[in-house]
């Protein structure tokens, strides 16, 4: 395996090994060269299919590149493509990974985080979560706290609290973004513009303490800076590798956050870091929380 380097993309480190990898592995990256967009949201049977291998072929591939599996994989390549150069005048290639690859990366940690955030609901009465794949996790642990009035975009929310009618769900209009499994749009804006709570619980797919907090797609970076606006306070659930990725669509400076709660997987310089520019951070050990 060539390996990644600092200054080697996954997607680079894919070109340049397409004369020592095997036949079957050369379909592959024939296919996700050609259409990485298709590769990031067909199923396994899909690429197999397209690429003319077997399904475990494509797991060996994703192996062979250093990664557990097929999600872990993408979301790499998700962020490589972010880094790639294309013509100046079009910019980076956002391919947003789909909801569930995000959903089986790292749930240990995304269990540690959500039971660490618990506490930070006492002073809540109103709140609102965004649709990401921690804050889900963070939403079933409310299934046994005492009732809020909760918002949400996510659908993936409504099912992890499916049941739990100690609580008051509100769910704006919108439009369905069907990858995402959530609502969006200018009409969730105009449900927000005259609501207020308490906290807002987002997640993120890049935290930079310059850039700020950023998402994959621009719309939806833009529907979660209206979020915030909601908010009197803004906490961020995301795990350590959130914080060594590009930086994306912007949502917000990292001013606006209050708390971020990670994992012990962020080193303390960076925590520091954080602090040192007035951000509260809690890390949470996913070796001492069960899943």
């Amino acid at each position: 395996m060539t390996p990644l380097t600092p200054t080697r993309s996954l997607m680079e480190t894919i070109s340049a090994e397409q004369g020592n990898i095997s036949t079957a592995f050369k379909r592959i990256s024939r296919y996700l060269l050609q259409a990485p967009a298709d590769f990031m949201h067909k199923s396994i049977q899909e690429i197999a299919a397209a690429a003319q291998v077997s399904e475990p072929t494509v797991l060996r591939y994703s192996r062979h590149f250093g990664y557990k599996g097929i999600p872990e994989f993408r979301i790499a390549l998700a962020m490589s493509l972010v880094n790639r150069a294309k013509a100046p005048a079009e910019g980076p290639l956002f391919v947003e990974p789909n909801l569930a690859d995000k959903a089986v990366v790292n749930r240990d940690l995304k269990h540690a985080i959500g039971k660490a955030a618990l506490p930070l609901l006492e002073q809540d009465r109103s709140i609102i979560l965004d649709s990401g794949s921690t804050t889900a996790i963070f939403a079933r642990q409310l299934r046994a706290v005492a009732g809020r009035t909760i918002l949400t975009t996510g659908l993936n929310v409504v099912e992890a609290l499916w049941g739990a009618t100690q609580h008051t769900l509100i769910l704006p209009a919108g439009t369905l973004r069907v990858e995402s499994k959530s609502l969006s749009g200018r009409m969730v804006e105009t449900t927000l513009q005259n609501m207020r709570f308490d906290t807002g619980y987002f997640g993120a797919d890049s935290i930079d303490p310059d850039a700020g907090l950023s998402t994959f797609n621009e719309a939806e970076a833009h529907q979660g800076a209206a979020m915030m606006g909601a908010c009197t306070r803004v906490v961020v659930l995301a795990d350590s590798s959130k914080f060594t990725s590009p930086a994306l669509h912007r949502i917000c400076v990292l001013d606006r956050i209050h708390t971020i709660v990670t994992d012990t997987g962020l080193p303390l310089d960076i925590a520091n870091a954080l602090s040192a520019r007035g951000t509260r951070v809690i890390r949470a050990d996913p070796a001492s929380t069960p899943a």
